[in-house]
């Protein structure tokens, strides 16, 4: 590999840019360098140029023909910039508020980040026009593994070449001793069958039809982003998270806007559209006067599409939902494609159906919550307030606290003053209780929340609850499925996710 640096040189920063898992960090941040550097002028640092382009990046990935057309043509036109560009556009996405909890893999925004960035390192890859860098590139894709007799001492890829007795295209010409498994190619399968081989033999060498390459080289690009934006986490400093989350605005309003009216498949992966349905649903039998309809009871579709008719939602996305339904008949169909959703049950009752639309569960022993004191039933809570008599609380300690109680019903409408008082009541059994430190401490905890968003409560599996956690197998309930939670939190958490694989 080139021994210049990704910051001058062109032809390296495409090949640290389009190779990334091949190269460590120092070489990546140089490639970033590089980018930064178009927002230097007069030796002077231009923010608000970076600013705009970061967020005219982040907010065409969210436009399904721009990130097509950028696999025929450059969004950005060079690679260091594309890769801060990308890599800043899914930090401020990951800062958002809605995502605090959530696994990336679920956060829709990242992929259509990643697909912008993908399709437009194509298309540079393309117009840069250098073989040696697709050779470079088919190294990588078709060496061999550790498991196939070691890496081979020659090139992998010793050309790419028309081979017009294979039939039309370009091949990549790799010789029989350094070929891999990954250079058999074969044709989408037939049901049952193997699909055609592609890959042809000649004069000792294998060809792969460059189709193939494109194919395997954008799994890699994708693979490859995880490790840039890594990369360029791990290099920003707290300062510049600050000034970043500070002042980008479009982005954010932009996932804001699709939460507000209810496009939430464009920012959660895999979105149940039925979600929607049943939280209307849910709302309008909670809104009904006199509990004519019920959660956890059996209706019939005209009973509940009664109970929709005289529901007058705010939200314009709970209104489209309700006028998507213009009859009985219609609701019992909108119900019956959803029969396999977890807080939905489909009864037959003579020759109709009844339907049994649930509040949110977890299938745990329940506890009841008449006062803050009640939440040391709860085995790890009890284990909490047994160390608070021998030490004071770390901060962890209060931050998980103070969010189990935010989500009681009875203080989702009290005033601040109220919930401070009730805690500091709480807290005044400890003998490091001083009013004035619990006072500040509590409040501060009150207003730290997520763009006026209450964070979600601790669940059993965090590290910190789990310093206090008897063990699953030995409590009957857990956190998130005991306590009186309203439905909202539930809600929350169901778009959310649960914790899983990084992105």
């Amino acid at each position: 590999m080139s021994r210049s640096t990704p910051v001058e040189d062109e032809s390296t920063a495409y090949r640290v840019a389009t190779l990334p898992l091949e190269y460590g960090t120092t070489r990546i941040n140089q490639l970033f360098t590089r980018g930064y550097n178009r927002y230097i002028a007069d030796g002077e640092d231009q923010p608000d140029d970076l600013l705009n382009d970061l967020e005219r990046f982040g907010t065409a990935a969210f436009k399904e023909d721009v990130r097509a057309n950028a696999a025929e043509e450059p969004f950005v036109d060079d690679p260091g910039t594309l890769v801060v560009l990308a890599t800043l556009s899914a930090i401020c996405v990951k800062a958002h508020p809605k995502f605090e909890h959530a696994p990336p893999r679920k956060v829709q925004v990242l992929y259509d980040i990643r697909e912008l960035y993908v399709n437009n390192l194509a298309s540079l890859l393309r117009e840069f026009g250098d073989g040696g860098l697709q050779q470079d590139i088919a190294e990588v894709l078709y060496a061999k593994g550790p498991g196939e007799d070691g890496p081979h001492p020659g090139r992998v890829c010793t050309g790419i070449k028309e081979m017009p007795e294979f039939g039309e295209g370009l091949y990549l010409e790799i010789p029989m001793a350094a070929a891999s498994r990954n250079c058999l190619v074969h044709a989408d399968p037939e049901l049952g069958e193997t699909g055609e081989l592609l890959t042809r033999i000649k004069d000792n060498c294998l060809y792969v039809p460059v189709g193939d390459f494109d194919t395997k080289y954008r799994e890699y690009a994708r693979r490859a982003f995880k490790k840039l934006l890594r990369v360029q986490e791990e290099n920003l400093s707290e300062d510049q998270l600050t000034w970043l989350s500070t002042n980008e605005s479009a982005i954010t309003e932009r996932i804001d806007r699709f939460i507000e009216t209810g496009h939430h498949e464009r920012i959660w992966r895999d979105w149940n559209p039925g979600e929607r349905t049943i939280r209307v649903l849910r709302d309008a039998i909670r809104d009904v006067p006199d509990e004519v309809v019920s959660l956890g009871e059996f209706h019939s579709a005209k009973e509940l599409f009664e109970a929709v008719e005289a529901y007058d939602p705010e939200a314009d996305w709970k209104r489209d939902v309700c006028n998507r339904i213009s009859s009985p008949r219609s609701l019992g169909n909108l119900l019956a494609s959803q029969r396999d959703h977890r807080n939905l049950t489909i009864r037959q009752h003579g020759n109709t159906n009844h339907y049994r639309i649930q509040e949110s569960s977890r299938g745990v022993q329940p506890l009841d919550v008449e006062s803050i004191e009640d939440l040391f039933e709860l085995p790890c809570m009890a284990n909490m307030a047994e160390r608070l008599y021998e030490k004071k609380p770390v901060r962890k300690d209060l931050y998980s606290f103070a969010r189990m109680v935010m989500w009681l019903p009875q203080y989702q409408d009290s005033d601040l003053e109220t919930i401070v008082a009730d805690l500091k009541d709480i807290f005044s059994r400890w003998p490091w209780y001083d009013e004035q430190v619990t006072d500040y401490q509590i409040r501060y905890e009150f207003s730290n929340t997520i763009g006026g968003d209450t964070p979600l409560p601790m669940n059993c599996d965090n590290d910190d609850m789990q310093r206090y956690c008897i063990g699953k197998e030995q409590c009957p309930y857990s956190i998130w499925g005991s306590l009186p939670f309203p439905d909202e939190m539930y809600d929350r958490l169901d778009e959310a996710g649960a914790t899983g694989e990084e992105f």
